[in-house]
C-alpha cells in the first residue's frame, strides 16, 4: 500500500493490480487467521477437558459403524473434541446447560466472527478516488491561449490598437484586484494542477509571483487538455513557461503645484516642470508618452510609466522603467509575447486607448488601491505598476481564444486514499498483536497437559475405553442399562498412574 501511496496518481490498470493484490492478501489473511483460531481451539480443548469431570447424562448418544468397529461418541464430549468447528461451538453453547460453558462458547464465536469482520473492514478504510492533486500525461493535443493580441472577450479577430490598449487596461485592473504577487518561493512547478473552476475571479487564474529583492514579478503560463478547455471538467496544468516584469523606479518630491487642483503643471525636484495632459486632485495620475524613451536606448520591450501623486501636504512624482521579458522555456513559441504586446502590458496602467496628444493618462482617487498615496516609496510604486502590467498577460491567458499544439496532454488518474487512517492503522497492528498474544496464552495454558494426536486412529484408541465400558453394559443397544450408565459415568482428560494421558472414568 505504501508503494501505491508513493506513486501518487496512477492509471486504471495499476488500480486494478492493486485491488487484485489487496483482495488476495485479505483472503490469505482471513484464511490464516481462521486456521490459526482453529488450531488454538484444537489445542485449548485438552486443558478444557482436563479442567473437570463431565457427566455423560448431559448429552445424547451418536452411533456409527466403521469396518465392523462400533464406537460411541457423546455429543458434549464430541463437541468439545471438535472445538475447532464454529458450528460445534454453537451447538455446545445451547446444549451444555452450564452458564460458563455458554458464555465461553458465545465469546469464542463472537471473537471468530469479529476477526473476520476486522479483516474485511480493513478494505473499507482505503480506496481509490479520482486524483485532484496530479494528472497523468500522454502524447496528445494540448490547448494553450493565443497570445498574439489582447483580444476583447468573445472576439478572435485582430483588434484595433486603441481597442487592444483598452482591453489590456481592463484586464490589468481586473487581475490586479483579484491577485497580487505571491512569494516567488511558492511558484508552482511544471505539471502542477491548474485550478478546475469557472470562477474567473479566482486568484489562481490571475496569480503572479513576486521576487521582491530582484524587483521582478513572474507569471506562469498554463495549458489544458484539448477536449475539455471550456467546460466544468477542464484539465489544466502549470507549465515551465514563464514571463517576468522587471521594474526600476525613482521618486521625486513635488515642489510646486502639487495638489492637482491648479491648471499649472507640477514642478518636480531634480526634474523641473512636468507636462501632463490631464490630472486630478486627491488622486494618483499615471502617464505614458507615446514617444517612449526606452526605444531610444534599444529596449524594445520596455516602457516608461510616470505617476503624479497629488496631495495638499505630501505630493510625489515617480518615474518607472517597466520591462517585460521574453517567454522562458518556450522553444516552440506557443506562449510567445511580441515586443508590441510587451510594451502595451508595461504601460497598461496608464493607457486607456485614446488620447488627444502623444500622451495618455489615467487617474485613480486616493481612496482606491491603485490611487492610494505611497509617500515617495519608489519600490512600492514599481510593484504596483508591475503587478498591473503582468495581470494583463494573465488576463489574456485566461480570456483569449485558444490554439493547439502536439504535446503531453493531461488526463485524470486515481489516487489511493485512506479515509479512516486511525482505524486502518489500528486494524493492521491489532490483528497480528492479538493473534500473537493468543498464541502465547494458549501455549502457556495448554503446557500443563498432553496435547493428543488428532489422527483418526489415535482418537479412536483414546475413546475406546469409554465405548467398551458402555458396550459391555448395553451390548450396543440404547436400553435402560445404557441410560443408567450414562447417568453414573463421569469422564475427565487426565494423566494415569502409568504416565499416559487418557480419559479417566468413574461411576460406571
Amino acid at each position: 500500500m505504501g508503494v501505491w501511496s508513493i506513486k501518487g496518481t496512477v492509471t486504471e490498470p495499476s488500480k486494478r493490480v492493486f485491488n487484485a493484490l489487496t483482495t488476495g492478501i485479505s483472503i490469505a489473511l482471513g484464511l490464516n487467521i481462521a486456521t490459526a483460531l482453529k488450531d488454538y481451539a484444537m489445542i485449548a480443548r485438552w486443558p478444557i477437558m482436563n479442567n473437570r469431570k463431565r457427566n455423560l447424562n448431559e448429552v445424547s448418544l451418536k452411533r456409527d459403524i466403521l469396518v465392523a468397529s462400533i464406537y460411541l461418541l457423546w455429543i458434549q464430549l464430541d463437541l468439545t473434541l471438535r472445538a475447532d468447528s464454529l458450528t460445534a461451538m454453537g451447538k455446545l453453547a445451547f446444549i451444555s446447560g452450564r452458564p460458563m460453558v455458554f458464555i465461553a462458547a458465545i465469546v469464542w464465536l463472537v471473537f471468530n466472527i469479529a476477526t473476520q469482520v476486522a479483516v474485511a473492514g480493513v478494505s473499507l478504510t482505503y480506496g481509490f478516488d479520482t486524483s485532484t492533486e496530479a494528472y497523468l500525461f500522454f502524447p496528445g493535443t494540448v490547448k494553450v491561449p493565443d497570445m498574439t493580441f489582447f483580444y476583447s472577450q468573445g472576439n478572435s479577430s485582430q483588434p484595433d490598437p486603441e481597442m487592444e490598449q483598452y482591453t489590456a487596461q481592463v484586464l490589468g485592473s481586473r487581475g490586479w484586484q483579484s491577485a497580487q504577487g505571491s512569494p516567488i518561493v511558492e511558484i508552482p512547478r511544471a505539471r502542477d494542477v491548474f485550478p478546475r473552476t469557472q470562477n474567473w475571479s479566482s486568484s489562481e487564474y490571475w496569480n503572479i509571483w513576486e521576487d521582491q529583492p530582484n524587483n521582478t514579478m513572474t507569471y506562469v503560463f498554463p495549458e489544458f487538455s484539448a477536449a475539455t478547455r471550456n467546460d466544468s471538467s477542464i484539465l489544466g496544468v502549470y507549465t515551465d513557461r514563464t514571463i517576468s516584469m522587471h521594474y526600476s523606479c525613482n521618486s521625486h518630491k513635488v515642489t510646486s503645484n502639487g495638489n492637482g487642483s491648479d491648471y499649472d503643471n507640477p514642478v518636480v525636484q531634480d526634474v523641473g516642470e512636468v507636462y501632463m495632459e490631464d490630472f486630478s486632485s486627491y488622486a494618483t495620475t499615471y502617464i505614458t508618452n507615446n514617444t517612449n524613451p526606452c526605444a531610444a536606448s534599444g529596449q524594445d520591450r520596455c516602457f516608461v510609466v510616470q505617476a503624479f501623486e497629488a496631495s495638499d501636504t505630501d505630493p510625489w512624482y515617480y518615474i518607472c522603467n517597466m520591462t517585460l521579458s521574453a517567454t522562458k522555456n518556450d522553444p516552440h513559441n506557443v506562449s510567445f509575447i511580441s515586443d508590441r504586446m510587451a510594451r502595451m502590458a508595461a504601460g497598461a496602467i496608464a493607457q486607456m486607448g485614446f488620447s488627444w496628444d502623444l500622451q495618455q493618462t489615467t487617474y485613480y482617487p486616493n481612496k482606491t488601491q491603485l490611487g492610494a498615496p505611497l509617500h515617495g516609496s519608489a519600490t512600492n510604486m514599481g510593484r504596483k505598476i508591475a503587478a498591473y502590467g503582468l495581470s494583463t498577460i494573465s488576463g489574456a491567458a485566461t480570456f483569449n481564444p485558444t490554439i493547439t499544439y502536439s504535446g503531453m496532454e493531461p488526463h485524470t488518474g486515481f489516487k489511493l486514499g485512506i479515509s479512516h487512517q486511525y482505524l486502518f492503522v489500528l486494524s493492521v497492528f491489532m490483528i497480528p498483536i492479538v493473534q500473537l498474544a493468543m498464541c502465547f496464552i494458549i501455549a502457556f495454558w495448554a503446557n500443563r497437559v498432553y496435547i493428543h494426536d488428532d489422527a483418526y486412529l489415535s482418537m479412536s484408541l483414546l475413546l475406546r475405553p469409554i465405548a467398551d465400558d458402555l458396550y459391555s453394559v448395553s451390548k450396543n443397544h440404547e436400553n435402560s442399562a445404557f441410560r443408567s450408565a450414562k447417568k453414573r459415568m463421569m469422564v475427565k482428560y487426565d494423566m494415569g498412574q502409568d504416565g499416559r494421558w487418557g480419559f479417566a472414568r468413574s461411576g460406571h
